[in-house]
């Protein structure tokens, strides 16, 4: 024992430090990048969580959002919530529009995630189902934008671009999965396409419609078997052109969800 060495936590500089030539200027200090002043806390809020600042202020602005709308949403709300100071929010998103853009992109990035995942050349009745009932839960996570960008008429005529391309999106998408129908024998072609564009939108619509409508009546507990309901009340549009192995999936989905 009385050999060991008790070290401290401190180390002890050397004897001798390296001497500088003489003359020989001394290293210059790398330059410092001028970044707006903050308090420190959005990147450690960062840090703490495993993710990136702007991630967080999505998130929790969708949450906020999600619970008092768009209108009533305010940055000074995000930065209470989140605990960092206006100037951190703005860093990363100048105006609350900004914000509700980023969360709109976020949603539709995850949508067509979703679609590619589930609509695939094998695709039955079931996994149509799946498609819906996913997308479906997918716009609850996100209903306070959702339905600014589908419900509110400033927004619909402000962004009408940005929604008709959606719209021309989803459509090229659900007209994919009824042809997949079709190839693997649980549906009939819907030759008129005036039929078709209908159906497509008699599903859609009522989607969008139920978002706003199950916000207000169903608890959170009760959105997942909402959803199942009102998915499979879409599926029945597709009822007059059902083949017999379509039929018989289309019972068994309804009898599971009773």
């Amino acid at each position: 024992m009385n050999r060991l060495v008790k070290k401290t936590k401190r180390q002890e500089l050397p004897s001798s430090l390296p001497k500088r030539r003489p003359g020989r200027p001394r290293k210059a200090s790398p330059a410092v990048q001028l970044r707006p002043a903050t308090d420190g806390r959005s990147r450690t809020l960062g840090r703490r969580n495993g993710t990136s600042t702007r991630e967080l202020i999505i998130t929790r602005a969708n949450e906020i959002i999600n619970r008092t709308g768009v209108v009533d949403f305010r940055i000074e709300m995000l930065a209470d919530a989140l605990q960092l100071s206006p100037g951190n929010i703005t860093y990363h998103f100048s105006r609350k529009e900004e914000i509700i853009t980023a969360i709109w992109e976020e949603y539709i990035a995850l949508l067509h995630d979703t679609a590619a995942d589930i609509i695939t050349p094998l695709l039955d009745l079931k996994q149509w189902f799946l498609f819906f009932r996913t997308a479906a839960l997918k716009a609850v996570n996100y209903a306070g934008v959702t339905s600014y960008y589908f419900g509110d008429m400033g927004t619909l005529l402000r962004e009408n671009e940005t929604c008709r391309r959606q719209i021309e999106r989803s459509r090229e998408l659900i007209f994919a999965g009824y042809d997949a129908l079709v190839r693997n024998g649980y549906m009939n072609p819907i030759e008129d396409r005036r039929i078709k564009q209908l159906t497509f939108e008699s599903q859609t619509l009522m989607m969008r419609w139920w978002i706003n409508h199950a916000r207000i009546r169903y608890s959170d507990p009760e959105l997942p078997a909402a959803t199942d309901r009102y998915i499979a009340l879409s599926l029945l549009q597709l009822l007059p052109y059902l083949t017999e192995s379509g039929k018989h999936q289309l019972d068994s989905i309804i009898n599971l969800i009773q």
